[in-house]
């Protein structure tokens, strides 16, 4: 081969190598700016979840700390009190019932924040806590099939909850749903959670394009947190399948 020739085909393999590593560098720097990027969206998301909860925590002990003793203590001292006009009778009667009421809303706000049985009795209990509520009150009808209690920490167990809090309250709200059918069970190192109802559906991908429905980025934030593969699967009239894939 003649030398120019040669040095041809040297500059231009070369080239194809600079090329090579340009377009090689410039792949991995795309990589690892999204995986970056990622991290940083992972970050947030667990940010505002974790101040979610505390400020929900916060919330709820002063609720039943503070605010529910001292209602109680005022309902007491009402009760207390002596009179034989009947004016006074039915002030204290007004009084008193309203109290209750107050009272009662008191307990029911503190519940919806983190039900006391989440936290002592775990995840399971916790569940068919607030689906016996629900079944009770609505015609929805819940059916909730589990295996042993996968043994999770505290933190996966409140965020599963509100994943059944948030599916639950948007099959009540929206789906014209007859039944809802949840099964979470253990394999191998997962834990699998579907949930099926036999409502309206709707149209997921449509729903994602547009970035509407607060529920469903609910339900997003809460599996990228648990670090789940989370599928949803929806159509008119065909009813909604939710299907979570959590690390153990």
């Amino acid at each position: 081969m003649p030398t120019e020739e040669a040095n041809y085909y040297t500059a231009v393999t070369v080239a194809a190598i600079l090329l090579g590593i340009i377009i090689i560098y410039f792949i991995i720097t795309m990589i690892r700016h999204q995986r970056r990027n990622m991290h940083l969206y992972k970050a947030k998301i667990n940010a505002e979840i974790s101040t979610l909860e505390n400020e929900r925590k916060r919330i709820v002990a002063d609720l039943h700390d503070e605010l529910g003793p001292l209602l109680s203590a005022v309902k007491l001292r009402i009760n207390q009190l002596d009179s034989e006009r009947e004016d006074d009778k039915k002030i204290v009667e007004f009084a008193n019932k309203h109290l209750g009421d107050i009272i009662i809303k008191i307990k029911e706000i503190s519940y919806n924040l983190l039900p006391n049985t989440l936290a002592r009795n775990g995840l399971i209990h916790a569940a068919e806590e607030y689906i016996d509520k629900i079944n009770a009150v609505h015609p929805l009808k819940i059916r909730f099939n589990y295996d042993d209690d996968p043994g999770l920490s505290k933190e996966k167990e409140v965020n599963i909850y509100r994943i059944f809090q948030e599916i639950i309250h948007n099959t009540v709200k929206h789906a014209r749903a007859d039944k809802l059918e949840i099964e979470m069970k253990k394999q191998d190192n997962q834990l699998l959670l579907t949930m099926i109802d036999d409502g309206v559906g709707f149209n997921y991908e449509e729903r994602s394009k547009n970035g509407s429905g607060l529920g469903l980025l609910n339900l997003q934030s809460r599996a990228e947190v648990l670090n789940a593969r989370l599928l949803i699967e929806s159509a008119k009239d065909k009813g909604t399948k939710y299907f979570f894939e959590i690390p153990i």
